[in-house]
């Protein structure tokens, strides 16, 4: 008798082990790995974005910076130096024209791609009024991933009150990076176009 039951116990689980699954039908053990996937796809989508995004924007920061530049000479080609141009003769003069709608009607104000006001005022480097500074809010994140890049375009480069680059000054990197960091989660980047 008792052979007969454990007989009968193994053909019972063989016959529920062998039962053909329904179209699309995932089983237990199945549908934890699709779910345990699913969660682990999402912690790496929130744990990566903020990497990436990073990237994305100091990018942008990059590019747009440059175009500020190349602006802010072509907008004062005619001048001998800087004295007589404002944050709004430049925005007349389509310095910033690569701000698109960030460009405040009439020229009277730049907004940054992260907020804050984009500043423009007369500055030296060598001679009195030899360079426009543009100052430019960004998070520290972006000034660090976009600071050395600045220091190749711009003739000098303040972050925060620190000089990281100018004529007199070798660009570090560790250097940067502190300034970058030094006022907290946004940075004031002044960078100085000049003539030469």
């Amino acid at each position: 008798m008792q052979n007969q039951m454990n007989d009968f116990k193994k053909d019972t689980l063989r016959k529920i082990g062998r039962r053909r699954k329904q179209s699309g039908e995932l089983s237990m053990i199945e549908g934890a790995a699709v779910m345990a996937a699913a969660a682990l796809l999402a912690l790496l989508a929130y744990a990566g974005g903020k990497f990436v995004m990073d990237r994305v924007h100091a990018s942008q920061f990059k590019s747009e910076a440059q175009l500020f530049h190349t602006g802010i000479l072509d907008a004062s080609a005619n001048d001998t130096d800087f004295s007589s141009e404002t944050l709004k003769t430049l925005s007349q003069n389509h310095a910033f024209d690569s701000a698109g709608s960030r460009v405040a009607s009439g020229g009277s104000g730049v907004t940054g791609m992260f907020g804050g006001a984009v500043m423009a005022a007369t500055g030296t480097v060598i001679n009195t009024n030899d360079a426009m500074v543009l100052t430019y809010p960004v998070p520290a994140a972006v000034c660090a991933l976009s600071i050395a890049a600045l220091t190749n375009a711009y003739t000098e480069v303040t972050v925060n009150g620190t000089v990281v680059s100018s004529p007199t000054t070798t660009f570090s990197s560790s250097t940067g990076a502190t300034a970058c960091t030094s006022a907290g989660a946004t940075a004031s980047i002044a960078m100085y176009t000049t003539r030469s």
